[in-house]
């Protein structure tokens, strides 16, 4: 089983207002604190998280270390993004290559991308397939086998 966890209703539960970018490495840790309850209450021996960032106006760099490198840093799980727009993979991606982390990116069809580090994220993606939690497409393409 996944878990599925509303990036955008976190941090309404968690900052006050109407809050819908995600900046500063305060909020971060607010937001992944959060998180990282969530995950930990299922505690699984290999958890996947998706993560839905549809109604996140922007992350800039410090929260997306804070929120989705460390997320990945503290624990052994497989973090799928979901809802993601190229800004959001522009704060993403480059703060999981410096750290030599991977998460997932699932695109609307259900196929996968590996962001971060190349070695990581081969080595996430061949993990999953060994692990049957996903599979590959006659076309190359590599979907989740789970829901």
């Amino acid at each position: 089983m996944i878990q599925h966890i509303d990036v955008h209703a976190v941090l309404q539960e968690t900052v006050s207002g109407v809050y819908t970018d995600l900046v500063t490495r305060t909020t971060g840790r607010v937001v992944r604190e959060h998180i990282e309850r969530t995950i930990a209450a299922a505690e699984p021996a290999f958890a996947i998280a998706r993560m839905d960032f549809t109604g996140v106006g922007c992350i800039d760099y410090s929260c997306a270390d804070e929120i989705v490198a460390k997320l990945l840093r503290a624990r052994p799980a497989v973090l799928v993004l979901t809802g993601i727009s190229d800004g959001h993979r522009e704060a993403i991606e480059p703060v999981l290559a410096g750290h030599g982390l991977a998460a997932l990116l699932e695109r609307p069809d259900g196929t996968l991308d590996a962001l971060g580090a190349p070695q990581a994220a081969a080595a996430l993606v061949e993990e999953l397939v060994a692990r049957r939690l996903a599979a590959r497409s006659a076309g190359g393409t590599v979907a989740l086998t789970l829901s």
